[in-house]
């Protein structure tokens, strides 16, 4: 994932104003994404690195091609960014 980029973490199913924030800063740089809660349902069309939350995606019974990751991964990735948006 994005060491020192933008992360942004995806908690809504849909979220438009994310989807856009997301592309137009994949255009400038690395942008990494972490879905969580209801987030997980969500497919993401930006080039950028893409991971899931693995008790949320199990919990919703979701399968996903994203990476799945727990919370001490969620904590170190949030460490390493440089500018970390909550949606």
């Amino acid at each position: 994932m994005v060491k020192g980029g933008a992360l942004h973490i995806v908690r809504k199913r849909s979220d438009p104003l994310a989807v856009a924030m997301i592309t137009e800063q994949s255009r400038r740089g690395p942008v990494g994404v972490i879905l969580v809660q209801d987030g997980v349902y969500s497919e993401l069309p930006a080039p950028c690195e893409v991971c899931v939350n693995d008790e949320d995606a199990t919990a919703r019974g979701v399968t996903t091609a994203y990476r799945r990751v727990g919370y001490d991964d969620i904590a170190r990735l949030v460490l390493d960014a440089s500018t970390v948006m909550v949606w």
